[in-house]
């Protein structure tokens, strides 16, 4: 049967939302049981608007978190403007 990636491939997983990283770990297993060699991840974080109706309640939940900072971003550590 063949494998679904050759094997001892190194893949670069694109992910576009982290939360608890269980999407990335379990993509992450899949491809090493495919034969993957060894997988790397990277997050691409979004910015919430938030005077975006739909985005509200998240903003909500942010705030009342109190090691999250939603002028800071995660990357520059630099204030962000809306």
């Amino acid at each position: 049967m063949p494998r679904a990636v050759p094997e001892g491939s190194r893949i670069l997983l694109i992910d576009d939302t982290w939360t608890t990283g269980g999407r990335a770990q379990s993509l992450a297993f899949a491809l090493k049981s495919s034969g993957a060699g060894g997988v790397a991840a990277v997050v691409l974080g979004r910015h919430v608007n938030p005077d975006y109706e739909p985005a509200k309640p998240l903003i909500n939940r942010l705030r009342s978190a109190s090691s999250f900072d939603l002028h800071r971003c995660a990357l520059e550590d630099a204030a962000v403007g809306w």
